[in-house]
């Protein structure tokens, strides 16, 4: 019955710990059961179902900028934005700030939890996650790609900047606009999330300066 079920919790007791090792979770004791899934289950359904969306989001405002640009120069081969900004927006630029809110974010506290149980009902209703929260975020995302990609292109329209340094500026405008987004979503702050948001949008600073200074590093190949 505990192999079947799409959670398995197993109580660990004088019976053995058959129970245990066929289970996804173990406790001690009966009364776990209860902030197991109306505290923990909660907070991970939230967690999982903004975590989902966001990452869609942030990727797919990189990648669009991109075809942005593509479609804006007929299709060319080349791209403005550095190589190693490509590689490194999942590595360093945004990633952090992900892991982050996605473990410590939490939308209600303990104490609310216990006491309206009702609250568990969300997932069980597709609250944060579901087909229409996909595509609004989709169509928001789209939106969003377009204004960033165009507002540098226009603001620098008839001067001699070149390719590469606007493609700076399209990563930087990428990089503060998500861990905005992100930021302006974070329910629950502490000094852990602020060190991960503004501190991820600096080293990005300090990765595009570098990477401009080495002429080594025009390619990461």
């Amino acid at each position: 019955m505990i192999q079947m079920a799409d959670v398995g919790v197993g109580i660990s007791g004088q019976e053995g710990r058959q129970a245990v090792m066929a289970s996804d979770f173990a406790m001690g004791q009966f009364r776990f059961l209860v902030p197991l899934l109306f505290v923990h289950g909660h907070w991970n359904y939230q967690r999982m179902g903004y975590m989902i969306l966001y990452n869609f989001y942030r990727n797919a405002v990189f990648v669009l900028v991109l075809f942005w640009y593509v479609l804006f120069t007929g299709f060319t081969l080349t791209t403005a934005i550095n190589e190693w900004s490509s590689v490194l927006y999942s590595v360093i630029y945004t990633s952090v700030p992900t892991i982050v809110v996605g473990i410590l974010d939490k939308d209600l506290s303990r104490l609310t939890l216990l006491k309206h149980p009702q609250l568990y009902g969300a997932g069980h209703r597709d609250e944060c996650y579901n087909k229409t929260l996909f595509w609004i975020t989709m169509l928001d995302t789209l939106y969003q790609s377009v204004v960033v990609f165009f507002i540098p292109l226009l603001a620098y329209w008839g001067s001699t900047i070149d390719a590469s340094s606007i493609g700076d500026l399209w990563t930087l405008a990428v990089v503060i606009l998500v861990n905005l987004h992100l930021a302006m979503d974070v329910i629950q702050w502490n000094w852990i999330t602020h060190a991960a948001i503004w501190g991820s949008i600096i080293a990005t600073f300090i990765c595009v300066i570098i990477i401009d200074a080495i002429p080594s590093l025009v390619g990461y190949w």
